[in-house]
């Protein structure tokens, strides 16, 4: 199914509440399209959530401590008595008093050092996950994808745990936004899903083509959290560097397409320093010292090397397919035995090439229904593949080129080219840096924009326009005339004041138009 979206996932939302109640039905801002509507009315069927005197309901008015403690301590059921607290700011007379005195107790929310709650301060989205992680029993998140968090970040392992569950979600920039206010219709969202699982997002799957320069590196986060990496770059240092740049800290399965040193030039690296369990290979042999350390290391840390068959399903994750179409460990061309993957999650689809070339892509066709949303373009973009038929049968929405600097011409402009005459959006590791993909299964986002390309006509295979013949040369324009009977002998109508004949002396009217009957 073709459907890519830039719709950032949202995620970590959360409730709030003043002491008016109401039905989510009777809030005259909450229409039954509005993107949060059944979470609403769970909260307020529950009457963990009320609205404003005037029926409304402010979605998009920012949540505060406040409000945010009262709900959480409602949907607990905890004691909501106005009573003094610990902090200097927050006495019976304030809105809210009783739950943050309880929820303080129950240890789900502190104050400030200089002793008080800030009671009408905006909560964010780095807070809110440490809320609903102290005051429910949330899944231990393990890996992250996010660009703005650190280790080192108080609310870091609650972002993990929101993140795990399903009740929070990044940006398709990569970014979780930890700072950024909660507004009252998100705060409803992310409490309901807290409280009822059937209001979680599906957990995500990521897929990033890591910047490695010249070879190919394929990062895998499972919804489950497992990961797996298919190809490992042309160095040790271009890929420690590709994954560290992006948090990556543990990988579960190394898959090599092949043996070429561009695709496993990092592999003993990676088996060596990222915990990996399971390493499964194309079974191609070659003679290079690249090979023979890749091979070392695997025997080194007591694990198998795993040749696939064909149909064989190398997933780490049972909700999603990694299919493998075609491996040949006897192939004559090391490029031919590549192992060619289709990775399904829902309806988002992608085929990762390795270097496969146009022979391979032939079977390919005859074989299998191909068709995917994102292509990963065979041998860094080189015209031993990705031939204009096997684009057709794909019919890819985006293609992922994965190259650096060199000297083969990659990407051939006939590749580019084919790409564009079949409406195919083209990413580059190379102008773009790593290209990260984030799918839930029914649509998916790109962390950058389309490039929009040169195109090299003269090496394409682009039709070409038929050349139109030049046009007939026009008569020159007559102009001098001595009177307006020479004038009108041309120009029968006259000549207004823009014309190059006009000649003031003629309009005797004076009204911008020269001999006119």
């Amino acid at each position: 199914m073709k459907k890519r979206t830039n719709l950032l996932i949202i995620i970590l939302l959360v409730g709030f509440l003043t002491p008016f109640k109401g039905q989510a039905t009777g809030f005259h801002d909450v229409s039954t399209k509005y993107t949060f509507y059944d979470e609403v009315l769970y909260l307020s069927s529950k009457e963990i959530i009320t609205g404003f005197p005037d029926g409304s309901f402010k979605t998009d008015q920012t949540v505060t401590r406040a409000q945010a403690a009262i709900m959480i301590g409602r949907a607990l059921g905890l004691d909501g008595k106005p009573r003094n607290t610990q902090f200097t700011d927050v006495n019976p007379n304030v809105t809210g008093s009783g739950y943050i005195g309880s929820a303080v107790e129950r240890g789900i929310i502190t104050g400030f050092p200089d002793g008080s709650y800030r009671p009408n301060e905006p909560v964010n989205r780095g807070q809110m996950a440490i809320f609903l992680n102290r005051a429910y029993t949330l899944t231990m998140g393990q890996t992250h994808s996010f660009r703005d968090i650190s280790s080192n970040m108080q609310a870091y392992q609650a972002i993990l745990n929101v993140s795990a569950t399903g009740i929070a979600s990044g940006y398709p920039n990569g970014t979780y936004r930890p700072d950024q206010s909660v507004t009252r219709g998100q705060f409803s969202a992310f409490l309901a899903r807290t409280l009822e699982p059937s209001f979680r997002s599906k957990p995500a799957m990521i897929v990033k083509f890591l910047n490695v320069g010249q070879g190919d590196a394929i990062y895998i986060q499972y919804p489950n959290g497992k990961t797996a990496l298919v190809d490992a770059g042309r160095s040790d240092d271009a890929i420690e560097r590709a994954l560290r740049s992006e948090n990556i800290t543990k990988i579960d399965t190394f898959i090599a397409t092949h043996p070429d040193a561009d695709h496993i030039g990092g592999a003993d690296y990676v088996i060596k320093n990222y915990g990996v369990k399971r390493v499964i290979d194309s079974g191609q042999l070659h003679t290079t010292q690249t090979f023979l350390d890749y091979l070392d290391t695997i025997n080194a840390n007591g694990l198998e090397l795993v040749v696939p068959q064909i149909g064989d399903n190398v997933t780490d994750d049972s909700n999603v397919s990694t299919k493998v179409l075609a491996v040949n460990s006897d192939s004559e061309d090391l490029n031919d035995g590549s192992i060619v993957m289709m990775l399904s999650y829902g309806l988002t689809d992608i085929l990762l090439t390795g270097d496969a070339g146009i022979q391979v892509e032939s079977n390919l066709m005859k074989n299998y229904d191909v068709d995917a949303e994102i292509l990963k373009v065979s041998h860094h973009g080189s015209n031993t593949g990705t031939s204009g038929d096997f684009i057709e049968a794909v019919n890819p929405e985006d293609a992922i080129l994965s190259y650096g600097e060199n000297s083969y011409g990659h990407p051939n402009n006939q590749v580019v080219n084919d790409l564009i005459l079949y409406d195919v959006n083209i990413f580059s590791t190379y102008e773009q840096g790593t290209i990260t993909v984030s799918t839930i299964g029914n649509s998916y986002s790109i962390n950058a924009n389309p490039l929009q390309w040169d195109v090299q006509i003269g090496q394409s295979r682009v039709p070409q326009p038929v050349p139109q013949p030049a046009p007939s040369p026009q008569p020159p324009v007559q102009t001098g005339f001595s009177n307006c009977t020479e004038l009108r002998a041309v120009y029968p109508d006259g000549v207004n004041s823009s014309h190059p004949a006009y000649q003031s002396k003629m309009d005797r009217d004076k009204d911008g138009w020269a001999c006119e009957q």
